[in-house]
């Protein structure tokens, strides 16, 4: 059995998963934590994620460690040519290679799909915002996205025109001159009677024999439960199946997770990969599993590692906050409850902890997570452990959680076993 306190290990993070190497350095001899601050104008902020949290330390450069780090985690994408560099030396990495194409490249990951036999649903890619624009107007019920620079987008849903044009005019002003070469792909709404996924990790196109299945409420909540991997829906388990050499391919050793929306013939259409962290569900991953250095020094060699779960329930709550965006949000909380509190882009500065801000637009801060041995006890538990939280403008939306409850008995309805 491998003793972690002799061990190294380097968290190479953009922000999101912090949480992930605060929770390795309860069992690692030493964690260190970096996320990217290099551009030609650095900013302070950018550095200062990470510094100062208890157990971790944070680094500025990799490239002086490389003799001495251990295990190399890679919980997010955009450094695949990195991961394989590192692997190319001999090191010990998890991550998703170049597997992030998958995510990072939308219109050839869905082409990729429905050449593999995955059942895709119809989508368009458009070029610059006045023929956006024009295809909005002619068709209602899309999703818009865009690939690779999250930071300019974030999907959104047009019902109709004349309902998103202040977002498109919003949108023109962000963009300047790249609104006349940005694509975009539009995609058609799927109505669906139940939407389903895979949240977990893959070594090599092999999926553990026991999993987690959850329900979320887009930016409010997640339910999620234990659950013997055979005994996940056939419309996720056919998906993994079909994407499973094409995982392998790419050396593939990473959190994963998927989204199917299951139309009313049944027929599964899958969505976009989540090829690493999910955020949410990765929050609860961190106390729904207790061996995790197992699992990511054993995977990042290549050796599946099956999970074992503290409970059977968890629930989550994510923490909003519209004023953390642009401007430092103080956060606190009671010593007691630290395990639970799971933050992005975190710092400590003389005893008290902040989110440093973004400025992406983005409202999410972190989760509260709990767990139970019933869906009730979970929900109960993270209810009350959120109340103990405070912060300017920070909030939760407690009643999305019975929402989630619900839609597990929409699924048991539909006849999908959950």
């Amino acid at each position: 059995m491998t003793d972690f306190r002799s061990k190294t290990v380097l968290v190479y993070d953009n922000g999101l998963f912090i949480e992930l190497a605060v929770m390795l350095s309860k069992s690692f001899g030493k964690v260190y934590y970096f996320s990217p601050w290099v551009s030609a104008f650095p900013k302070s902020n950018a550095m200062l994620v990470g510094e100062g949290v208890p157990g971790i330390k944070r680094v500025d450069s990799i490239w002086p460690l490389i003799d001495e780090v251990d295990l190399w985690i890679f919980p997010d994408i955009m450094e695949g040519p990195l991961q394989e560099h590192l692997v190319n030396l001999g090191k010990r990495v998890w991550g998703s290679r170049r597997g992030e194409e998958l995510e990072l490249f939308r219109a050839e990951s869905k082409e990729h799909l429905k050449d593999i036999g995955v059942d895709i649903g119809p989508y368009k890619v458009v070029r610059g915002l006045d023929k956006l624009r024009e295809y909005l107007k002619e068709n209602e019920e899309q999703y818009v996205k865009i690939s690779r620079t999250r930071g300019d987008m974030e999907t959104f849903f047009s019902r109709d025109y004349r309902l998103i044009e202040p977002k498109l005019d919003e949108l023109e002003a962000k963009l300047g001159a790249k609104k006349h070469v940005m694509e975009f792909l539009v995609e058609k709404k799927i109505e669906c009677i139940a939407e389903v996924g895979y949240d977990g990790f893959c070594i090599d196109g092999t999926f553990p024999k026991n999993a987690m299945f959850g329900i979320e409420i887009k930016d409010e909540s997640l339910v999620m439960r234990t659950m013997p991997y055979d005994a996940f829906p056939d419309e996720v388990r056919s998906i993994n199946d079909k994407m499973a050499p094409t995982l392998k391919r790419y050396g593939y050793r990473n959190f994963i997770s998927s989204e199917i929306r299951i139309a009313k013939d049944k027929t599964p259409y899958a969505i976009d990969p989540c090829c690493r962290a999910g955020s949410p569900p990765s929050e609860i991953f961190w106390m729904m599993v207790s061996n995790w250095p197992d699992i990511l020094w054993e995977g990042a060699d290549g050796t599946l590692v099956e999970p074992k779960f503290t409970a059977k329930w968890a629930a989550e709550l994510l923490l909003l906050s519209s004023f953390a965006d642009q401007h430092w949000q103080p956060i606190d909380f009671p010593n007691s409850i630290r395990d639970h509190i799971k933050l992005r882009n975190l710092t400590k500065i003389n005893g008290r902890y902040y989110v440093v801000p973004q400025e992406v637009g983005l409202p999410e801060i972190g989760a509260v997570v709990a767990t139970g041995n019933t869906m009730q006890e979970a929900i109960a538990n993270v209810r009350k452990i959120s109340e103990k939280v405070e912060g300017h403008y920070i909030e939760v939306r407690g009643e999305s959680l019975d929402k989630a409850a619900e839609q597990f008995e929409t699924l048991r309805d539909a006849g999908i076993k959950v």
